[in-house]
């Protein structure tokens, strides 16, 4: 095996220990994620993180994949909230956007997940409009970036969405 192999597998090794007791956390149907545990579904190769999601109840929602990104989505219904995880793994100089994506309808869900990440020293950083109406706000500390995606005026039925997405 040539080294950088080597190297590259023993640091998916030691990453996967070091997220193992994140990943043990399993949030119960009346709890949010947390942080650390949505880095570390971040980490996962998308066959880990497959294997993770179902283990937490997840069902399989969708799956796209095309020669630059594959992304694949799994929700959860339990206590009239809807929990939907979608991991995006792009291919070659794109690999540093590789995200896992958090929708909530558990509005207090998410924001315990805010206080959260503000709460583990990360700073407000760039805001902004997504084209369907969407608000979002970044937070960042040294390299590490999260985003929270905040529904637009409701118009229809449906409860709003929370978003958070967090990069590997």
């Amino acid at each position: 095996m040539p080294t950088t192999t080597r190297r590259r597998f023993a640091t998916l090794a030691l990453l996967l220990a070091a997220s193992a007791p994140a990943l043990a956390r399993q949030p119960t149907p009346q709890s949010a994620f947390t942080l650390p545990q949505l880095k570390a579904l971040a980490a996962l190769s998308p066959d880990a993180f497959r294997q993770e999601v179902r283990r937490l109840g997840f069902s399989y929602v969708d799956r796209t994949a095309t020669e630059e990104v594959s992304m694949i989505e799994y929700d959860r219904f339990a206590d009239g909230q809807t929990a939907r995880l979608m991991k995006s793994t792009y291919a070659g100089h794109r690999a540093a956007e590789n995200s896992v994506e958090l929708s909530l309808t558990d509005k207090a869900a998410f924001d315990r997940l805010v206080k959260e990440v503000r709460d583990a020293g990360f700073v407000p950083a760039e805001k902004g409009r997504i084209p369907g109406g969407e608000t979002y706000q970044d937070y960042k500390r040294s390299s590490e970036v999260v985003r929270f995606v905040h529904p637009a005026k409701r118009t229809g039925s449906s409860p709003p969405s929370y978003t958070t997405v967090v990069w590997r």
